[in-house]
C-alpha cells in the first residue's frame, strides 16, 4: 500500500490539530469547558481511555492548541484561545452543536403545527444514546390515533425532506398507534425496551406513558 505524501507543517497545520479522533475529543471537550481540566476529568467527558486523552493532549500541546500548567502530577490543561486558529475551532465546535439543536428543532417543527391529533414524537436508537455511526439514520417514532397515524407519518415524513438535505442527515420515521404501544408494552418486546429506555421526546407525552390512555 502506497503511504500518504507528507505535507508541510507551516502550510497544513490543521493536520496536526485534527490529526486523530482522540485530538477531536479532547479539543472539543476543553473548547466547551474554557478553563482548566485534568486528564481523568477529559477522560470521562470525552469518553476516551486514558491512553487516548494522554496521546491527544501531547500532539495538541506541541502544536500549541493546548496549554498545561502545574507540575507533572497535578497538571491541568486548557484550549489555548492566543492560538492563531482558536476563533475558528471555538466557531466551528459550537456550529457542531448547534447543528444537532437544529435537527431536533427540524423533527419537531415537521409535525406539531400540521398534526393536531399527535400524542408523542421522539427520538430513539443510536443517535438518542449517542452510539451513531456516519451513514446511521436519525430514528424517528411518533403515535397517533389509528385513524390518522398513515397521514401523520407522510406529513412527518414530507416536511423533514428539505431539512434533511440542508442538515445533512437521513431520517427514518416509525408510526405507531395506542393499540401498537400497548401491545408492545405487554409483551415486553426487546425493541419497545430499547425505544423507551433511549426515547428523546420532542412534543407530547413519553411513549411508554400512553399505554394507560382509552383506545
Amino acid at each position: 500500500m502506497t503511504r500518504s505524501a507528507a505535507q508541510s507543517a507551516m502550510r497544513a497545520p490543521l493536520d496536526s490539530v485534527f490529526g486523530v479522533d482522540s485530538n477531536v475529543r479532547v479539543l472539543r471537550v476543553l473548547a466547551a469547558h474554557g478553563g482548566l481540566l485534568s486528564s481523568s476529568e477529559m477522560s470521562q467527558r470525552a469518553k476516551l481511555s486514558k491512553t487516548g486523552t494522554r496521546q491527544g493532549l501531547l500532539s495538541l500541546v506541541q502544536c500549541g492548541a493546548v496549554v498545561s500548567e502545574g507540575s507533572e502530577y497535578s497538571r491541568l490543561h486548557r484550549f489555548n484561545r492566543d492560538y492563531y486558529f482558536a476563533t475558528q475551532i471555538a466557531a466551528m465546535f459550537a456550529a457542531e452543536s448547534d447543528r444537532f439543536g437544529k435537527v431536533l428543532d427540524a423533527v419537531r417543527l415537521s409535525a406539531v403545527e400540521r398534526a393536531p391529533s399527535l400524542l408523542s414524537l421522539f427520538v430513539y436508537g443510536s443517535v438518542a444514546r449517542c452510539g451513531d455511526r456516519l451513514g446511521s439514520d436519525l430514528d424517528i417514532g411518533l403515535v397517533a390515533p389509528r385513524e390518522s397515524l398513515p397521514d401523520v407519518v407522510e406529513i412527518v415524513r414530507e416536511n423533514l425532506r428539505g431539512p434533511s438535505v440542508a442538515l445533512g442527515f437521513s431520517a427514518s420515521v416509525v408510526g405507531l398507534d395506542l393499540q401498537d404501544i400497548r401491545r408492545l408494552d405487554r409483551e415486553r418486546d426487546p425493541w419497545w425496551n430499547s425505544v423507551i429506555e433511549d426515547t428523546i421526546v420532542l412534543h407530547g407525552g413519553r411513549p411508554e406513558d400512553l399505554t394507560t390512555l382509552p383506545l
